[in-house]
Formats: C-alpha cells, structure tokens, sequence
C-alpha cells in the first residue's frame, strides 16, 4: 500500500484544452484510476478526440484511463458543436416508440463518444421524479425519464444495454434516488424526508434493475435521507452504500460520488474528511471535478487512516480490485481513438 496505490481512488477534472507539460505532471504524480472533461475542456470534436488520444496514451502505463463525461441530452450535454444534439430524457421516453427512441439515442452517443475517445457516460439517469402534478418539485426534472419507476427503469436498462455494446461504461446515478427534491446540491445539501418504505417503492425501482443487471457503476446523491441515516448524505452514508446498496440489493460494481465540489458536501466537509468518509461507507472512486489539487490533501488523509489501521487495507483493495476488473473488461476501450475514424466523422473541425 503506497501513495499511488491511493491515487487511483480518484477520477478528477482539470483545466485546458490539450494535453500540456501541467497536466502530464499533475496525473503522473497524483496517479488517479481516470479524468473526467466538461464544456470548459472542449472546443471541436477533433480538438477532444486529441486531447483523449494523448491521454490515453500517457494512461497505457497504468491500464489505460477512464476518460468520462456527462452526456446526458437535453440540458446536460458537454459535447455541443458537431454532436447529435438529442432532446432530455422526459422527451425521449414520452415519444410513441420510447424504447425505440432511448435505443437511437444511447447507440448514437456512445459511437460519437467512442469516435473522440471517451469510454465512460454518466449516464443514464435513473431518478424518478417525485411529483407527476409538478415537474418543477424535482431539480432533476426532465432529465429523468419520469414518473413511472418501471418506466424509468425500462428506459435506463435500455441505455445499459446499448452502451455496453458499443463499449461505453453506463454509470446509472444518483443512488438512491434524488428526484424527489427541490435543492440543488451543487448549491446546499438536500433533504428527502419520506419514509422508506415510500422511497423503497419509488425511487429503488430503477436502481433495484441496474443493481440485478451489475451495472458498471452507480453514482451517489448528495441528498440527506433521514429515514435511512439521520447525519449524512448518502455520498458519506454506510448505512446506504454498504448496508442498503451493497447488502441489500446485492450490488458488486464500482460506486463513484458525485462531484465532491460541489455546495451539497463542499461547504460542510474539508475535502480531506468528505473524501474519507465517502471512501470508508463504500465509494470506490472519488470524484472531483473543479479542484483537483484537492486531491493530493485527500490521498494522503486516506493514506495515514491506512496506516493507523483506522481504516483496513482490505478496504483499498477491494476497491482497487474493483476498478482494475473494469479497465480488465473494458480494455479495448482503454486505448488511444482512432484519428482517422473520427476525422473520417467529424471533418477537421
């Protein structure tokens, strides 16, 4: 157990456009197991299929990287320019042949996120909206496929499928469940005071279907739910990812958090304890999007709860085993793109 064995606990963000002499030293130092881009990273779709080549190159050292990105539709969409736009989930799942609809979506953006060098979407988005008489009640809102939790579970496990196909890593989110509330939580934490037994009937429905098929990854919500742990979000909570997520619906795959930036734990938690809790109620990969030097702090709290015993070694290696059975089965999308496939697609734009 070492420094580096920790960095690959984390999937982080950074800054710029192309591949610099920064960014080499900072992932070469810290070690992380993938990155993750935003809009802020992306110019033209040969400009990204650029910079994940050359990304993927420095990651052969390591198996290859997770290269992530949320591409979702509708409003949730970092690839804008030269991309298929399609519309948000709630549109696609209201059309006449949804199925039909969700399948074109999910085949099409996986063969363009493949084309420019991505292997992962956080997606698809499994939340149930709470309140049928009110979209606005959810901050998901349309981003979820709806109301209906078999309907929204039909319609996610349909993504699963074609994204698998096509050899991009599905990560259903935000487990357990975050579209009964109204808070963002890049902005505060959010509360979900139903009972259980409630959110069990609604909101598990979707996550109960992923969890049977393994799905590759769950994300975290960074939603308080009293009825399952009175103190922390679910992000920080063993009582849900271990007890309910792990036990309790049987799950074996990755679970990564949400963006630990962001407000809902950020302006409650260092970084440092954020990062360590979540990893000791069950997260295998920490994510952080907008400050990822946050992450050095991070990796080396973890470090010396390992050494102390405050946490058991066993603990890291079941996650690095985990990780490192996905980049396993997904190696032939752990690799370089193709140049002149995508330019073939996308022109030199």
């Amino acid at each position: 157990m070492n420094l580096r064995d920790i960095g690959r606990l984390f999937i982080l963000g950074f800054r710029g456009t192309e591949f610099s002499r920064e960014l080499q030293s900072f992932l070469k130092d810290l070690n992380p197991s993938g990155v993750v881009l935003f809009s802020r990273n992306i110019k033209s779709p040969m400009q990204v299929a650029q910079l994940n080549h050359d990304l993927q190159v420095f990651g052969r050292a390591s198996n290859g990287l997770f290269i992530g990105v949320d591409q979702e539709g509708g409003r949730v969409r970092r690839l804008k320019e030269g991309f298929t736009e399609f519309p948000p989930a709630l549109e696609l799942s209201s059309r006449p042949d949804p199925e039909a609809s969700v399948r074109h979506f999910a085949r099409r953006t996986a063969e363009e996120l493949t084309l420019t060098g991505f292997n992962l979407d956080f997606a698809p988005v499994m939340d149930v909206i709470g309140s049928p008489e009110n979209l606005t009640s959810s901050v998901i809102g349309d981003r979820s496929f709806g109301f209906d939790p078999d309907k929204v579970a039909r319609l996610g496990t349909t993504v699963i499928h074609e994204f698998r196909s096509k050899g991009i890593i599905p990560c259903c989110k935000h487990f357990p469940g975050h579209g009964g509330t109204l808070v963002d939580s890049h902005v505060d934490l959010p509360m979900d005071t139903r009972e259980f037994e409630s959110i069990e009937r609604l909101d598990l429905v979707p996550f109960r279907s992923a969890a049977k098929m393994q799905v590759e990854m769950m994300m975290t919500a960074h939603v308080l739910y009293p009825s399952m742990d009175k103190l922390l979000p679910a992000t920080l909570s063993g009582a849900i990812l271990n007890g309910l997520l792990r036990e309790r619906l049987s799950y074996g795959g990755i679970v990564i958090t949400d963006d630990l930036d962001m407000g809902a734990v950020a302006d409650r938690y260092s970084v440092e304890d954020a990062c360590t809790m979540a990893f000791t109620a069950g997260a295998d990969l920490l994510l952080i999007c907008n400050n990822p030097e946050k992450a050095f702090r991070a990796r080396q709290r973890i470090f010396e709860a390992l050494q102390s015993g405050e946490i058991p070694e066993s603990r890291l290696m079941d996650s690095i085993t985990r990780i490192e059975k996905l980049k396993s089965a997904y190696m032939s999308s752990l690799v370089p793109c193709d140049m002149s496939a995508a330019r073939n697609q996308f022109g030199r734009s």
